[in-house]
């Protein structure tokens, strides 16, 4: 049985590894006195601890076993050179190795060898493990002899926090679960049918109402003093979650239960959706989180710790990018790792971004009509966007910190060369003919990721990185989907004076741009267009959103069917044909880096010798 085997197996896990292992890498059924653990204040929190902490002891991989395997960037932090945005249509992946294999449809070891195994990723054993943790935590937090009350709550909340986390994060890769409420014993019944999605994200949503009830009565419903406060941002508690995240948490798992794809009840889940994102939003407000200046915009991702955006993160480090570690994010000429892979994006995904005055470009049709209006030109495309686009997306001539004059990504048939760039006083190559590298990370696209790089080649100076887990910019964008499609553009939820519109308004005029145009704010279906289409503009390239988003709206088949197209740039004389002296092409990208789509693609499978073990456990239908 698959459950039993994942649990069990972290009973003896610890034995084989290093001798660094305390009984507090185990559970008390190996023989260790029950006492010895629970009863004592420091041993409880050592143990309970291991869900942020708890390391497998494999010198072979080094990866951690706990909360972390749920973190959308550590995820993407893994030796096969891929993140899981380059599964999708939004990027392609500058090596051709794994990512274009799998986004193609042909899953094989690629995937569920790193999601299941403890040697690389192990996704679904680590969220086995944490479940274990919290719920005997939960069991026995009677025991403790020796703590504050306000202690015993905190700790309970986030048990409660990390149990529902770790189901949330099992249900959207893997689909619905059985949702594990008490430590299971080798004798208690183990066939345990497996859940619907919705389900599962309804069970996450009520764990995390009883989380946040702990940490209010632990006066944890923020870490930190709050803003204009000594210690605001800076508590050495930033890292746990609190009782703004796990309102936050439960509105993102209403918003995923409502969503096409694991809809149970209608309408019914849309309000109750709507009603949870408006909650967050009260409690995140009255508790001083706000979004940030636009200026202030890129703090969420790295240059800084925590943000008052930030409701919740994970705050990695500093650290410099020419490493292994952020091979699948950061492409060579950037990084400077020579088996570096990189998020290329497409043209398809830059089309997201849409004319400053609000025109959409995602369609030939859409930058037509723009054209018309004056407000779009298809050869001085990277002008008069929305403000977010430079700071995503890096193209030919964007400036940044380390190469003022701007990158290099055209061709110059003058010289029959493409014009290196100098970053940091480096000559580096961006461009090169599409094809005729797939072995280190150049852009077939003529697109590189700009969101997470602080503009700096990756030999430099380390910088702080964070991964923004949730953030109010996203609490509004929940909100507004979920209002929308309950009660339309508008309609509000739980009080709020906010409507579906206003809210999605908000998140744009944040970053300069106007509301949506009026043309599109007259029902719920055309509001809903522009609302996931922010979506994709405001998150890109962080939290996994835009993956588990065509999924849950299931548009997967239509956008990863669809031709994934780059621009070619050639250098020409300026004209008024030309005016940017560039002459952009769209044009596909090589055949062996396009995507594919099969409906077995909306989970990852288990293996199916171990989902076979368990007589009611269906596994997902193999790639």
């Amino acid at each position: 049985m698959i459950m039993k085997k994942l649990i069990l197996f972290l009973l003896v896990a610890c034995s084989a590894a290093s001798p660094a292992c305390t009984f507090l890498d185990i559970d008390p059924e190996t023989g260790l006195d029950e006492n010895q653990v629970f009863s004592t204040w420091d041993n409880f929190k050592a143990y309970f601890n291991n869900v942020y902490e708890g390391r497998t002891g494999q010198k072979s991989s080094g990866d951690n076993i706990n909360i972390k395997l749920g973190y959308p960037l550590y995820i993407d932090f893994n030796d096969r050179r891929f993140t899981w945005n380059a599964l999708t249509d939004m990027c392609d992946g500058g090596r051709w190795l794994r990512a274009q294999q799998i986004k193609a449809g042909a899953l094989g070891a690629n995937v569920s060898e790193w999601t299941t195994t403890t040697s690389r990723r192990p996704i679904s054993y680590s969220m086995f493990r944490i479940i274990r943790v919290a719920n005997r935590c939960i069991e026995n937090i009677d025991m403790v002899q020796n703590a504050k009350q306000i202690d015993k709550d905190d700790i309970i909340g986030q048990a409660y926090f990390v149990r529902a986390f770790a189901h949330f994060t099992l249900c959207r890769i893997f689909g619905g679960m059985p949702y594990l409420d008490k430590a299971l014993e080798a004798d208690d019944d183990w066939d345990m049918a497996r859940l619907p999605a919705g389900e599962t994200y309804t069970r996450c949503a009520a764990d995390l109402d009883r989380a946040y009830d702990y940490f209010v009565a632990a006066g944890k419903v923020r870490r930190d003093a709050g803003p204009g406060s000594e210690g605001h941002l800076t508590s050495s508690d930033m890292p746990y979650p609190n009782g703004v995240a796990a309102k936050a948490l439960k509105a993102r798992c209403l918003l995923y239960a409502a969503s096409e794809l694991n809809n149970l009840h209608g309408q019914s889940d849309w309000e109750d959706a709507a009603e949870a994102c408006a909650e967050a939003i009260r409690i995140a407000e009255e508790n001083g989180y706000e979004m940030l200046p636009f200026s202030e915009w890129n703090s969420n991702f790295y240059g800084t710790k925590y943000t008052n955006e930030h409701i919740w993160a994970w705050n990695y480090g500093s650290s410099k990018i020419n490493t292994g570690t952020w091979s699948g994010t950061f492409a060579y000429p950037a990084s400077n790792y020579t088996n570096g892979s990189g998020d290329c994006p497409t043209q398809n995904f830059v089309d997201r971004f849409e004319t400053l005055d609000g025109d959409p470009l995602l369609t030939e049709a859409d930058r037509e009509a723009a054209a018309k209006f004056g407000h779009y030109d298809e050869q001085d495309p990277y002008s008069n966007r929305d403000p977010r686009f430079d700071k995503t997306i890096l193209h030919d001539g964007s400036v940044v910190s380390g190469c003022p004059t701007g990158i290099n990504i055209h061709y110059d048939p003058a010289t029959g060369t493409y014009p290196t760039s100098s970053l940091n006083n480096n000559n580096r190559s961006f461009g090169i003919a599409w094809g005729s590298n797939d072995s280190k990370g150049y852009s077939n696209t003529g697109y590189y990721v700009n969101k997470l790089w602080n503009g700096q080649l990756g030999t430099s100076a380390a910088h702080q990185h964070t991964d923004p887990l949730i953030r109010m910019a996203e609490l509004y964008l929940n909100y507004a989907e979920a209002a929308n499609e309950a009660y339309g553009p508008n309609g509000s939820a739980g009080g709020l004076s906010m409507t579906a519109l206003d809210a999605v308004n908000k998140v744009r005029n944040r970053a300069g741009m106007p509301d949506v145009l009026d043309k599109f704010t007259g029902d719920a279906t055309l509001l809903r267009e522009r609302i996931r289409n922010e979506r994709c503009v405001e998150l890109a390239f962080e939290g996994h959103h835009y993956y588990y988003d065509i999924r849950r709206w299931k548009i997967a088949p239509q956008t990863m069917t669809q031709t994934l197209m780059g621009i070619y740039i050639e250098k020409v004389d300026v004209s008024n044909e030309y005016p940017r002296g560039r002459r952009y092409v769209r044009q596909p990208i090589p055949n062996n880096r396009q995507a594919n789509w099969k409906n077995a693609m909306y989970y990852l499978p288990f293996p199916a010798a171990e989902a076979n073990k368990m007589k009611n456990f269906v596994n997902n239908e193999l790639w």
